[in-house]
């Protein structure tokens, strides 16, 4: 991310606001390590176009979520650094994916941000002839491996390029002032605004894009403030051919403002060295057209077709909206304010150039009014232009329209889930430890509210370097699962050549979850869980007592403020419920009331709308509140609206929403009510109105328990748990997750009446594929079933209540990871005692030595080892006793490593351990008498890396455009700052070193019967 600044109209703006399966190994190069665990077998044949049903049709199938489809599979920013990129190198990394379990890649032609020492080379123009060729190779590739594809719409982001001439650029407003005294005859050319820097100037030093706006006349006033709006007079029409101002000033002394729209010059962030250029005018839909059909018409003409229906290539993506904070405006736009807003926005231009109005009331309701045209020009001219220009070509769009808004980006102008709505495809975005950037649940209240089945999020950022593994993903994406995520888009799969070494070129804030990655020849096993996750909670309906109403204003985000360490919750909502968020537009166009629920268009419903603690509401939606009440609907409430926030028949507009408000709230102001437990239900029509700050104590008085619950705990405390529920047509699952490193077994209620309805629970296991029965549980009350869930460490499940057929039951295993019980007899068998231990030679450890006992390798006398980043093999060969032998089944138990382990056992590969207590089954493949087993196990880059700060330049294993730093598992940000200079660093000490390889102990063990 980078900020920038220009000069602008300083009111408005800067207060405006302006995304465990056994596997096959293939053989590869890049990993120290050599292997790579496929997650499907490379495939050909162009991507078919998926039928997608409708959530009516939707059915859960055991087979897919054993084996998820490619579009449920995770994506990627697929970072073309400096756009520097060959075919053979699109080939490669486009087969890596499709052997590493991901559906495709998102082209981002990007800086390498970080390179002080440039090596990565400068590639081609973005969108130059020979770009061109290659992103045309790469959707040849990927209908050619069955992969599906994305572009990021620009070099860097948002969107623009060198072909925007400057009448589609982006355009702010500028005011000069000039003092005079009158009475006096003023006639002189006003001076030009100051403008921006960047504002694109010809040979002459003239600004090429210039419009005249108004040139107003303002009683001086120190402060800059204006006692009467009345007395601001229009000088617009006196201004002449020459352009000089002829006036007769009136007595005293005036400030007489002249307004132009020039552009403001804020280039695209971070683009490749050859293809900076402005971003476009988000507020006219005639740049978003311009762009879009310059973008698409460049790679259709040299794919030689008229469409990409058929092609790999699915999507456009839109990045997070990070502006300069300039005050918006172009040669439409006084237009669109008339049209929106009711009224002329002329005479408030002061308050646009910092002005203040010494009616305070008048300030916020013309800002209100502004800030919601702002608000709704750059969604409708950006957003949807953007998708209907898209969807003629075949294409979707996917855009981060809805936030980060503050404090990351102060600037973002958006009603976020509105902005969210407008797209095809509504992308967030969530970090590892960075500032609480968890930018989820918005999203999936948006895509819930709007109908779209996909919840995106550009996943992992994040400003740690190689300190990660995939327990840690796990967690990360647990939690965004939870808040409704669908959809992982990786952040980032840089690409990176062979001959730019190991951990090779990488983007400055990503993941780095690419073939360069240490554990990448294991990564299957991340990919695969993700999938399955993402496969299932896109199917049906996500299940919502209450939807919320954040309020009429823009910029509006949920929550408030980008800042979410944990998830959000709803205040006065007991997290054993859960929540939607919807936007005005919703309520006006997309309620109904169906059996007392509010349902959309959709079939999605809830039993009762909330409304926010805000003393305003527009007239528009409190009429729609009070129809859906009258008509059966149950909406919960606090605090009375008595104002409406406009301008417009301001005081008509209130006289009516206070006299609707006094039908809903009641005559008395229950609002006061100091009791925060109190519950006050009102009939109004068929409806119920409920006063009450504490929302869960109003559904309860409706009859409505919490929908996941812990037995014995307090209501709302969930403890070390997690949970999204969501159904289907015929089946009920709810997502469950522990958030603790610690083992969890839990009474846990579900609000589904299986025995009523003739369900039975299941565990479907993502981390594996496999499903499991759930043998004991009972019915509670009418709507409850209570059961037991084990859940290991940072553990998951699927508890799936679904009428299943006798023949699909057969299949359950009652044997899961989190619900194995071990056998007390026969006692399992510990295999200690001396391990072979091979390295991949190059990297510094030696081929083969022999651990005496298990132990990480940072605790090995010999520095090659202590420091080894990559796969190390661990073998030994032990004699399995008859005892054992005579069991039914048999897992191999590893312990405890870092980061993930992949087993083979007499020549069979029997999967990935990678989630505590790494335990694999081994039945079929173990015998009675000598067993040959090997382990290979992965860590991560940190050690190596870490190492090699301590050695001069020529002495390093590594190599990288991040390879001034050192990498620190403690820190939020071990990227830091890159120290410059013409050598690299030399450091004299490291950071602490992260534990790695196999610790123990591993035993073999049987389960109960």
């Amino acid at each position: 991310m980078k900020e920038h600044k220009s000069t602008q109209c300083p009111q408005a703006a800067r207060r405006i606001p302006c995304v465990l399966v056994v596997v096959l190994t293939l053989q590869t190069g890049f990993s120290p390590g050599c292997e790579v665990a496929s997650a499907a077998p490379l495939a050909a044949g162009p991507a078919a176009k998926p039928t997608e049903p409708t959530r009516v049709e939707d059915r859960i199938s055991p087979d897919a979520f054993a084996n998820p489809p490619l579009q449920a599979r995770p994506g990627c920013y697929w970072a073309w650094l400096n756009g520097s990129i060959t075919k053979e190198q699109i080939t490669r990394d486009l087969e890596e994916m499709k052997r590493g379990g991901m559906r495709g890649g998102e082209i981002w032609d990007v800086a390498a941000y970080a390179d002080p020492d440039g090596r990565v080379p400068a590639g081609p123009a973005f969108l130059g002839p020979e770009s061109t060729r290659l992103i045309v190779h790469a959707i040849r590739e990927a209908d050619r491996l069955g992969l599906e594809i994305g572009m990021v719409a620009s070099s860097g982001w948002n969107a623009g390029g060198s072909w925007i001439p400057p009448e589609h650029a982006g355009k702010g407003l500028y005011q000069s002032i000039t003092t005079v005294i009158g009475p006096t005859n003023f006639h002189a050319e006003l001076p030009l605004p100051e403008l921006p820097k960047l504002c694109p100037r010809d040979a002459q030093g003239r600004p090429i894009y210039l419009r005249e706006v108004a040139v107003l006349a303002v009683p001086h006033d120190k402060s800059k403030t204006i006692a009467d709006l009345n007395r601001i007079v229009d000088l617009t029409k006196l201004v002449e051919a020459d352009g000089k101002l002829r006036w007769e000033v009136p007595a005293g002394d005036w400030d007489i403002l002249r307004f132009v729209c020039a552009n403001h010059g804020q280039q695209l962030i971070v683009p490749s060295p050859k293809s900076g250029g402005p971003m476009i005018d988000f507020f006219d839909p005639r740049a978003t057209e311009f762009h879009i059909h310059h973008i698409v018409t460049t790679i259709l003409n040299e794919l030689g077709r008229a469409s990409f229906e058929g092609t790999s290539l699915k999507t456009l993506e839109f990045d997070s909206m990070e502006l300069d904070g300039f005050t918006p405006w172009n040669e439409i736009m006084a237009a669109e304010f008339q049209r929106r807003a009711g009224y002329s926005v002329i005479r408030f231009l002061p308050v646009l150039a910092g002005w203040k109005l010494a009616d305070q009331q008048l300030q916020d309701q013309f800002l209100y009014d502004w800030r919601k045209v702002v608000s709704d020009q750059l969604i409708d001219s950006h957003y949807a232009t953007a998708r209907n220009v898209l969807g003629s070509y075949g294409l979707q769009l996917v855009a981060e329209s809805g936030g980060p808004g503050p404090p990351i980006w102060d600037s973002n102008p958006v009603d976020g889930i509105k902005a969210l709505g407008a797209v095809d495809i509504p992308r967030g975005e969530f970090w590892n430890r960075h500032r609480g950037i968890f930018l989820v649940k918005e999203i999936a209240a948006a895509a819930h509210v709007y109908d779209k089945r996909m919840v995106s999020a550009e996943s992992f950022t994040t400003w740690r370097r190689w300190v990660d593994g995939p327990l840690n993903h796990k967690q990360l994406a647990d939690r965004a699962l939870c808040e409704g995520l669908n959809d992982f888009v990786l952040h980032t799969f840089a690409s990176s050549p062979p001959e730019a070494g190991l951990p090779g070129w990488a983007y400055h804030a990503g993941t780095d979850i690419n073939p360069s990655a240490t554990w990448w020849p294991m990564v299957g096993a991340l990919m695969d869980y993700l999938a399955r996750c993402s496969y299932m909670l896109r199917q049906g309906w996500f299940v919502a007592d209450v939807c919320y109403y954040y309020g009429d204003q823009a910029p509006n985000f949920y929550p408030s403020l980008c800042n979410v360490p944990e998830k959000p919750l709803l205040e006065g909502l007991d997290p054993c419920y859960d929540y939607d968020v919807c936007s005005s537009q919703v309520i006006l166009e997309r309620m109904q009331v169906e059996n007392g629920r509010i349902v959309l268009p959709d079939g999605m419903s809830y039993a009762a709308l909330v409304l926010p603690e805000q003393d305003h509401m527009p007239l528009a939606v409190l009429k729609k509140i009070h129809s859906l009440v009258t008509a059966g609907a149950t909406v919960i409430s606090h605090q009375r609206p008595t104002r409406v926030p406009g301008l417009k028949d301001q005081e008509t507009q209130t006289r009516e929403l206070r006299r609707l408000a006094e039908e809903l709230w009641g005559r008395n102001d229950a609002s006061d009510q100091p009791d925060r437990s109190a519950v006050l239900v009102r009939s109004v029509g068929q409806g119920r109105f409920i006063i009450a700050r504490n929302r869960s104590a109003a559904l309860r008085q409706m009859g409505i328990g919490g929908d996941f619950e812990i037995v014995g705990r307090s209501e709302g405390n969930l403890g070390p748990l997690d949970f999204i529920h969501r159904k289907t047509a015929d089946t009920e699952f709810y997502f469950i997750r522990n958030k603790a490193m610690t083992p969890q077994t839990l009474a846990c209620r579900f609000r589904v009446a299986a025995e009523a309805t003739g369900m039975t629970p299941e565990f479907w296991c993502p981390d594996s594929g496999r499903r499991s029965a759930c043998r004991d549980w009972k019915s509670v009350g009418k709507d409850q079933t209570e059961l037991s869930v084990a859940l290991g460490p940072l553990g998951s499940v699927f508890v799936v209540f679904r009428k299943a057929n006798p023949a699909d039951r057969e299949q359950l295993d009652r044997i899961a990871r989190d619900t194995f019980v071990a056998a007390s007899t026969p006692a399992p068998l510990t295999i200690d005692g001396p391990w072979q231990v091979e390295f991949p030679e190059g990297w510094g450890a030696p081929r083969l030595t022999t651990f005496e006992k298990l132990q990480s390798w940072t605790e090995s006398d010999n520095e090659g080892i202590r420091f080894f980043s990559g796969i190390a093999t661990y073998r030994k060969t032990f004699e399995l006793p008859e005892s054992l032998a005579k069991r039914n089944r048999l897992f191999l138990q590893l312990g405890n490593l870092a980061e993930i382990a992949e087993v083979t056992l007499n020549g069979r590969r029997l999967g990935l351990a990678w989630l505590p207590p790494y335990r694999i089954e081994i039945s079929g493949a173990v015998r009675v008498g000598a067993n040959h087993m090997e382990i290979r196990v992965a860590n991560l880059w940190a050690n190596r890396f870490n190492g090699d700060s301590l050695r001069p330049e020529s002495a390093r294993f590594t190599r990288s455009n991040l390879d001034r730093i050192q990498t620190d598992p403690t820190s939020d940000s071990s990227f830091g700052m890159v120290p410059r200079g013409k050598t690299r660093p030399v450091y004299t000490n490291t950071p602490p070193l992260m534990p790695s390889g196999l610790f123990g102990p591993v035993q073999i063990i049987s389960p109960e019967d």
